[in-house]
């Protein structure tokens, strides 16, 4: 039997570009209008010289309920999935730490240059918000997002346009047109980071955060040192409920075997 000499183009074009939409996509978009609309509430509404409702609605509503419990569950308990999926595996981590690595090299000229000045008091609790934040985006932005959008229409629609809700995103911060375009580019350059390894572990715990405590020191973000304790807080819980799931999974496949 005569080989078929387009089979590796056709298969190719076919990651590149697809059409086939599914149920997840439903609730990606939901857990996105929330992620949105949390943010721009704690931003707008309580804003962040109301601490504690300020690190409610962003935090615990946004990052926490819609950001990481949503795809967490849904991947669990709707699709019957590990957490693996989301990029939280221990495949290729120590390759996903190397290469992050390299990557702070390149930005960590522009962080030093941010935070120069600035008093430690004001520093610390903005690294806490980075670290926490940074998860629920290199969980929700890339292991969810990107790829659900990647599975339903190809890698190039993925990229652009989960690129583009991220940049849209940043709206709940109070960012200009400008500042959305070039995050526009941050969103491709993580998800084609992401992609080398499938591994939140290339942009955790460092390059995205680092990238992300560079974006608040520069949108003047100050929130009291007393906030620090609630972004640890919330990263522990993040870390716990994964740890939880994970565990909960390997139940379930053992009961199903």
């Amino acid at each position: 039997m005569k080989s078929n000499p387009t089979n590796g183009y056709r298969i190719h074009l076919d990651a590149l570009f697809r059409f086939k939409p599914n149920k997840s996509l439903i609730a990606v978009a939901i857990s996105y209008l929330a992620v949105i609309g949390f943010l721009s509430m704690a931003t707008y509404v309580a804003t962040p010289a109301h601490g504690m409702y300020y690190f409610l609605l962003y935090a615990v509503a946004c990052a926490g309920i819609a950001g990481i419990a949503t795809p967490f569950l849904w991947t669990l308990f709707v699709e019957r999935k590990s957490l693996a999926t989301l990029g939280i595996t221990r495949k290729r981590i120590w390759w996903s730490l190397l290469l992050q690595a390299i990557f702070v090299l390149f930005i960590q000229g522009e962080l030093m240059r941010t935070l120069q000045g600035k008093p430690w008091e004001r520093i610390v609790p903005l690294v806490a918000l980075s670290l926490a934040i940074g998860f629920f985006e290199a969980v929700f932005w890339r292991g969810w997002l990107f790829q659900k959008l990647e599975s339903a229409f190809g890698i190039v629609p993925g990229m652009l346009f989960g690129s583009a809700l991220y940049a849209m995103f940043h709206i709940g911060y109070g960012m200009t047109g400008s500042e959305m375009v070039f995050l526009f580019f941050i969103g491709l350059m993580f998800c084609a980071a992401f992609m080398l390894t499938r591994n939140i572990f290339i942009l955790w715990p460092v390059f995205q955060p680092m990238g992300q405590l560079i974006t608040v020191a520069k949108e003047g973000l100050e929130l009291p040192l007393i906030a620090t304790l609630g972004f640890v807080e919330i990263l522990t819980l993040f870390l716990v409920f994964a740890l939880i799931l994970t565990r909960k999974h390997k139940k379930m496949v053992k009961t199903t075997a």
